[in-house]
């Protein structure tokens, strides 16, 4: 059960418990000072009868109106308290018939000869009917702060496995392998290139195995650790891929992304797509207000690579950690692209 979700269960056990809690105080209460164990007895299935009818019904009038609310600590509608107020007189009146009829006491000679006599009884109604919307509504603000530490504790957690997974993600043998082996044929054909390639691995591992203590970037960074890694995806797949980068300056210098956020959804695209001379993959890194979007053709492989389905999930779970919006994944059969909010701190 999730924050946003009425907790049924726990209201079901509430109203069993005030009913029958309330039911034996007016028990005991009457018995005290009447001693008339007969009439105490008719009072506590009269009380136990509206308690337990009122409190259900409360119980699905919070079910009809919070139903499609995104959180159940939100404030009800003036209708809501119409409708619980207006039921809760109409059970009481129930209530009281079925007392008179079970007991053959009528109303009259229990000192009920004109309107006004009634007043007390609607305002003890009413009064109990706010002690129970009072207790409910605690269990449910209860409810949402419990269900919140504990969502946040699981995004805390997941948080605090981002840098080795995102370790194994990136320094794979796969990856290395595929590093040194582009080193070992660059060197026998093109010793500058070579060397390039080698200061830009090396970039990108110095990066990828730092300790760090924050959970963002400065964008700049990001993009220079993205850039170093599709340098080198570019050496080694040449004209099959190409890439851009439109970002302001002043916002790559001053602005943030979450920790290792932007590599791999670079890393994505090649994972995921084909990419040949003839269907070159192309990138496109492009800022759109505070947001930066990534982009490219969809070629999707015919044989994909195992993927561990952590990447862009781990993404959204880092967000919303963040208090930032989620991110924002958008397909057709030409482009994917994914939204992500650039962040002021």
């Amino acid at each position: 059960m999730t924050a946003n979700q009425l907790p049924v269960k726990s209201l079901v056990r509430l109203n069993w418990i005030l009913s029958l809690m309330s039911s034996i105080i007016i028990f005991i209460f009457l018995l005290s000072i009447i001693e008339d164990l007969g009439n105490a007895i008719n009072r506590f299935f009269e009380t136990f009868l509206f308690f337990s009818a009122t409190s259900f019904t409360n119980l699905l009038l919070l079910k009809i109106f919070q139903g499609n609310k995104k959180s159940i600590g939100k404030r009800l509608p003036a209708n809501f308290y119409v409708l619980s107020f207006t039921a809760s007189i109409i059970i009481g009146i129930l209530t009281r018939l079925l007392y008179s009829l079970f007991t053959k006491i009528s109303w009259e000679s229990e000192g009920f000869d004109d309107l006004w006599d009634y007043a007390p009884s609607l305002v003890a109604v009413t009064a109990l009917n706010s002690l129970i919307l009072i207790v409910q509504k605690f269990v449910i603000i209860q409810h949402e702060r419990v269900q919140g530490e504990i969502e946040n504790l699981q995004l805390k957690a997941s948080a605090s496995e981002t840098k080795n997974l995102l370790l194994i993600q990136q320094i794979h043998p796969h990856f290395l392998f595929n590093s040194l082996t582009t080193i070992k044929s660059l060197y026998k054909v093109d010793v500058k290139q070579g060397e390039s390639y080698l200061i830009h691995l090396a970039n990108f591992l110095r990066v990828a195995i730092s300790s760090h203590n924050t959970t963002t970037a400065l964008l700049k960074d990001e993009l220079e650790f993205c850039l170093d890694y599709l340098k080198m995806q570019e050496v080694r797949f040449g004209s099959a891929l190409s890439f851009s980068v439109s970002v302001d300056q002043q916002t790559a210098n001053t602005r943030y992304l979450p920790y290792f956020s932007l590599q791999p959804l670079v890393e994505n695209v090649l994972k995921h797509n084909d990419l040949t001379e003839d269907r070159p993959i192309h990138i496109k890194i492009e800022q759109l207000d505070n947001y930066l979007t990534i982009s490219n053709n969809m070629q999707p492989r015919r044989y994909k690579e195992p993927s561990t389905g952590y990447g862009l999930s781990n993404l959204s779970e880092r967000y919303v950690f963040m208090g930032s919006e989620d991110i924002r994944i958008t397909s057709n059969n030409e482009y994917f692209t994914v939204t992500i909010r650039i962040l002021a701190k």
